[in-house]
C-alpha cells in the first residue's frame, strides 16, 4: 500500500507517461499528414518497392487527433476511478482495524471484570463454598496422578499439592476466604499441566491466571524479556526474591517482582509463597 498512499505522485507519473505517448502518436499521425513527395525523383525500375501508405488528409488528421485526445481523457477518468476505489479500500481497512482493536479492548476488559468478580466471590466465601473448592481441586489432582507425570510436570504438581495442603489448614482454621484462594491457585497449577499436554510447543499461547500466585525464587534465577532461554535477561533474581505470577506460557511464568519489574521465569525455578495473601 506504500505506493498507492501517494496518489499525487501516482497520478502525475501516469499523466507524464500518457502525455508522452500521446505526443509520440500525434507526431506519427502528423507525419502521415505531410504533403506528397516532390516530383522529379528517379523512379525505381529494377526492384519494385512496397507501396507506401497514402498520406492522410487534413480532415482525417483532425479525426485521429481528436480520437487520441478522447482516449487520453478516458484513461484519466479510469485513473481517477481506480484512485477512488483504492481510497475506499483503505478506508475499509482502517475501519476494520479500528473495530478489531475495540473488540480486543472489550474482551480484555470483560476478562478483567470476570476475574475481579471471582475474587470478590472468594472473599465472601462460606464454609460450604470453601469445602467444595478444595474437594474439586483434590478430585482433579487425583485424576492427574492416575497418568504418567513428566519431570517438568512434577514441579507443577508439587506446587499444586502444597497449595492444597495449605488450603486444608486454612479451612480447619476457619479462614475460608484464604482456603478458597489457595484451592483456586492449586487449580491454576493443575490447569498448566493439562494445558501444556494438549498443546504442542508451537501452539502454546499466553494464558492469564484467574488467581495471581505469590512466588519466591528457590535460587538465583534469570528474569527474561520473553518466554525462552534465548531471550534477553531483564535481571537476575536472587534466592528468596518475591514475585507474583499473572500468566503462563508453556513452562514459563510471567511474573511481576516486588520492585515492579515484569518478565518471564521458568516454573522450575520458583515455588509458591504459602501464607502470603
Amino acid at each position: 500500500m506504500g505506493f498507492f498512499n501517494q496518489p499525487h505522485a501516482f497520478d502525475a507519473g501516469l499523466r507524464d507517461v500518457l502525455g508522452g505517448a500521446v505526443l509520440l502518436l500525434l507526431g506519427l499521425s502528423i507525419s502521415g499528414c505531410s504533403s506528397p513527395t516532390k516530383p522529379g525523383l528517379p523512379e525505381i525500375t529494377q526492384v519494385e518497392a512496397a507501396p507506401l501508405p497514402e498520406p492522410l488528409g487534413k480532415a482525417q488528421c483532425e479525426i485521429e487527433i481528436e480520437k487520441l485526445l478522447m482516449d487520453k481523457e478516458a484513461q484519466h477518468q479510469e485513473i481517477e476511478r481506480l484512485q477512488k476505489v483504492l481510497a475506499e479500500k483503505d478506508a475499509q481497512i482502517r475501519s476494520q482495524q479500528a473495530r478489531q482493536q475495540d473488540q480486543a479492548k472489550t474482551l480484555q476488559e470483560t476478562s478483567s471484570q470476570a476475574a475481579q468478580a471471582q475474587v470478590k466471590l472468594r472473599r465472601l466465601a462460606t464454609r460450604p463454598a470453601a469445602a467444595s473448592a478444595i474437594a474439586e481441586a483434590e478430585m482433579v489432582m487425583g485424576n492427574l496422578n492416575s497418568s504418567p507425570i513428566s519431570v517438568p510436570e512434577q514441579t507443577l504438581q508439587t506446587q499444586a499439592q502444597r497449595l492444597l495442603n495449605a488450603a486444608s489448614v486454612s479451612y480447619a482454621e476457619e479462614n475460608y476466604a484464604i482456603a478458597m484462594d489457595q484451592a483456586a491457585q492449586a487449580r491454576e497449577f493443575i490447569d498448566m499441566i493439562t494445558s501444556n499436554r494438549t498443546r504442542k510447543t508451537a501452539d502454546q499461547v499466553t494464558v492469564s491466571l484467574q488467581v495471581p500466585i505469590p512466588l519466591r525464587a528457590t535460587g538465583n534465577s534469570n528474569l527474561r524479556q520473553k518466554p525462552g532461554l534465548s531471550s534477553a535477561v531483564v535481571k537476575t533474581l536472587k534466592r528468596d526474591s518475591l514475585m507474583t505470577a499473572e500468566s503462563y506460557r508453556g513452562e514459563w511464568l510471567h511474573v511481576v517482582t516486588t520492585e515492579g519489574q515484569a518478565g518471564w521465569v521458568l516454573n522450575t525455578l520458583v515455588e509458591t509463597q504459602v501464607g502470603r495473601q
